[in-house]
């Protein structure tokens, strides 16, 4: 019983030394807390420092979400029309791709008549240089024509006086010509053209732009704009095989004249070939109403 005393001492003994240690360590632990708690506390305040700027930017962020989300809304509605509208620019792309070639291969041509008028140039500007000249020397000669104009003035006064009388001369002989007229064929000539041309081209456009006092007409509306656009289709029909004899007639159911073309001689001579040409017109109405001719005696170089 002793020894279980003793024991039992012993053991409550350690025991208390062992609380003794445990409080020892904590109150060694107490002291090394209260030491570091400062420096705790002050880190403690510095995170609290900088999460709050934090914080408030996340407050911030979440108020601008709803509008982001609604923009990111907006742009998801946008995309079917942007890839419609790039499958419309890749169609375009070959259209576009072929122009660009057609470009590329035009600009050679145009560097070419580039060059061929930067080559012409000199000749251009000596021409000009030309032309001055004659404008200083015309010029000159319109200054020694305006010196006689007092004395062309001074004749013309003179024959204004004379003018009633030769009007009335020339009354007379219009009205005497204008008998013979009536009395005279149809078929009479009322006038005649010559020269040489360097085409048959120019043959045709000299034969039909021909006035209306060429045809001797009376007034220039019987002889229409329509006339001479047919009186000229029917000479170049003719003149891709001039032979003589042959002939054309024409007519315009605007103005109701008509007329033919006829060849009447070809001939060579010298450098040239030499056609007579019989441009025969019908006046259906009017003052000129009958038949007018004009032949015409033309060269065109061979």
């Amino acid at each position: 019983m002793d020894k279980l005393i003793a024991l039992s001492r012993l053991l409550f003994a350690l025991a208390l030394i062992a609380l003794a240690a445990s409080i020892y360590s904590f109150t060694q632990e107490a002291r090394q807390l209260r030491t570091e708690l400062p420096a705790l506390l002050a880190q403690v305040d510095t995170t609290a420092q900088r999460i709050t700027p934090v914080i408030e930017e996340i407050n911030n962020l979440q108020s601008i979400v709803p509008s982001i989300l609604a923009q990111s809304a907006e742009y998801q509605r946008l995309v079917p029309e942007v890839l419609q509208r790039i499958d419309d620019i890749n169609q375009q792309l070959p259209i576009v791709v072929g122009e660009v070639a057609r470009v590329r291969d035009a600009i050679p041509p145009i560097l070419a008549q580039s060059e061929a008028w930067h080559g012409s140039l000199p000749s251009v500007l000596k021409q000009v240089d030309y032309t001055n000249q004659t404008v200083r020397q015309t010029n000159q000669q319109i200054n020694k024509v305006n010196k006689q104009i007092p004395d062309v003035l001074a004749e013309s006064a003179a024959l204004r006086k004379e003018v009633p009388e030769i009007i009335v001369q020339a009354e007379g002989l219009v009205a005497q010509a204008e008998q013979a007229g009536r009395e005279a064929s149809k078929g009479a000539v009322s006038g005649v053209i010559g020269g040489i041309l360097n085409s048959p081209f120019q043959l045709v456009d000299k034969i039909t732009d021909v006035s209306s006092d060429t045809f001797g007409l009376k007034q220039d509306k019987s002889y229409t704009d329509g006339d001479r656009d047919k009186h000229k289709a029917a000479l170049t029909k003719l003149m891709k095989t001039p032979k003589k004899g042959h002939s054309t007639r024409w007519s315009n159911s605007r103005s109701g004249n008509s007329g033919e073309v006829i060849i009447q001689s070809v001939s060579n001579e010298s450098d040239a070939i030499c056609y007579s040409i019989l441009s025969r017109l019908n006046i259906a109405r009017g003052p000129d109403k009958g038949t007018h001719n004009v032949i015409t005696d033309k060269c065109v170089e061979d």
